[in-house]
Protein backbone atom coordinates (compact mmCIF):
# COMPACT_ATOMS: atom_id res chain seq x y z
CA UNK A 1 0.00 0.00 0.00
CA UNK A 2 1.33 3.37 -0.62
CA UNK A 3 1.62 6.34 1.40
CA UNK A 4 0.77 8.66 -1.13
CA UNK A 5 0.01 12.82 -0.10
CA UNK A 6 -0.60 15.61 -2.29
CA UNK A 7 1.23 18.71 -2.84
CA UNK A 8 -0.84 20.26 -0.13
CA UNK A 9 0.11 17.60 2.29
CA UNK A 10 3.95 18.09 1.40
CA UNK A 11 3.76 22.17 2.15
CA UNK A 12 2.26 21.21 5.49
CA UNK A 13 5.26 18.20 5.70
CA UNK A 14 7.66 20.76 4.86
CA UNK A 15 7.03 23.06 7.55
CA UNK A 16 4.54 25.35 5.71
CA UNK A 17 7.64 26.68 3.37
CA UNK A 18 7.30 26.72 -0.47
CA UNK A 19 10.36 25.88 -2.52
CA UNK A 20 10.21 22.10 -2.54
CA UNK A 21 10.29 19.88 -5.84
CA UNK A 22 7.37 17.34 -7.13
CA UNK A 23 7.57 15.09 -9.69
CA UNK A 24 4.19 14.03 -11.49
CA UNK A 25 4.19 9.88 -12.02
CA UNK A 26 2.84 11.22 -15.34
CA UNK A 27 5.99 13.01 -16.25
CA UNK A 28 9.43 11.08 -17.53
CA UNK A 29 11.24 9.90 -14.39
CA UNK A 30 14.24 12.46 -14.80
CA UNK A 31 11.75 15.71 -14.87
CA UNK A 32 10.72 17.49 -11.58
CA UNK A 33 9.33 21.16 -11.07
CA UNK A 34 9.76 23.43 -8.04
CA UNK A 35 6.67 24.19 -6.15
CA UNK A 36 6.82 28.26 -5.79
CA UNK A 37 3.07 29.31 -4.67
CA UNK A 38 -0.15 28.21 -3.82
CA UNK A 39 -3.22 29.70 -4.63
CA UNK A 40 -4.63 31.46 -1.23
CA UNK A 41 -1.88 30.47 0.87
CA UNK A 42 1.00 32.40 2.65
CA UNK A 43 4.40 30.39 2.85
CA UNK A 44 4.86 29.86 6.64
CA UNK A 45 1.26 29.61 7.26
CA UNK A 46 -0.87 26.99 7.81
CA UNK A 47 -3.68 26.11 4.70
CA UNK A 48 -7.07 26.70 5.98
CA UNK A 49 -9.46 23.60 5.12
CA UNK A 50 -9.71 20.17 6.10
CA UNK A 51 -6.97 18.16 4.85
CA UNK A 52 -6.16 16.22 2.58
CA UNK A 53 -7.68 18.27 0.35
CA UNK A 54 -8.60 21.59 2.04
CA UNK A 55 -11.21 22.71 0.49
CA UNK A 56 -14.06 24.83 0.95
CA UNK A 57 -12.53 28.20 1.39
CA UNK A 58 -14.63 31.10 -0.50
CA UNK A 59 -13.82 34.21 -2.69
CA UNK A 60 -12.90 36.55 -0.84
CA UNK A 61 -14.77 39.76 -0.03
CA UNK A 62 -14.67 42.22 -2.89
CA UNK A 63 -14.27 39.49 -4.81
CA UNK A 64 -16.83 39.51 -8.22
CA UNK A 65 -18.04 35.82 -6.69
CA UNK A 66 -17.38 36.74 -2.78
CA UNK A 67 -18.61 33.67 -0.40
CA UNK A 68 -19.22 31.36 -3.30
CA UNK A 69 -16.83 27.98 -2.61
CA UNK A 70 -13.81 28.07 -5.29
CA UNK A 71 -12.46 25.26 -6.53
CA UNK A 72 -9.09 23.42 -6.27
CA UNK A 73 -6.11 25.54 -4.99
CA UNK A 74 -4.04 26.28 -8.09
CA UNK A 75 -0.10 25.67 -7.87
CA UNK A 76 2.42 27.19 -9.27
CA UNK A 77 5.37 25.13 -10.51
CA UNK A 78 8.75 26.25 -12.28
CA UNK A 79 11.22 24.43 -14.23
CA UNK A 80 13.15 24.99 -16.86
CA UNK A 81 11.43 21.56 -19.29
CA UNK A 82 7.92 23.57 -18.74
CA UNK A 83 6.56 25.95 -21.41
CA UNK A 84 8.01 29.45 -20.48
CA UNK A 85 9.05 27.36 -17.20
CA UNK A 86 5.90 27.55 -16.07
CA UNK A 87 3.26 25.76 -15.30
CA UNK A 88 -0.41 26.23 -13.11
CA UNK A 89 -1.87 23.41 -12.51
CA UNK A 90 -5.49 22.51 -10.45
CA UNK A 91 -3.78 18.90 -9.57
CA UNK A 92 -2.65 19.66 -6.32
CA UNK A 93 -4.85 17.35 -4.27
CA UNK A 94 -4.74 14.26 -6.10
CA UNK A 95 -2.26 11.76 -5.33
CA UNK A 96 -0.05 11.19 -8.35
CA UNK A 97 2.68 13.73 -7.21
CA UNK A 98 6.06 12.65 -5.44
CA UNK A 99 8.05 14.94 -3.78
CA UNK A 100 11.87 14.73 -5.12
CA UNK A 101 15.19 15.97 -3.67
CA UNK A 102 16.99 17.07 -6.43
CA UNK A 103 21.18 16.61 -6.10
CA UNK A 104 20.78 19.56 -8.66
CA UNK A 105 18.20 22.36 -7.93
CA UNK A 106 16.33 23.78 -11.34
Amino acid sequence: MSDKINIYQMYVKNNCKLGFYVRSEKWKPERFAKVVEIQNVEEGKMIEGEPPYFGGFKYPAGHPKEGIIMGPRLVTLEADWLDNGVRITDRGGSFNWEQVYPQEKI
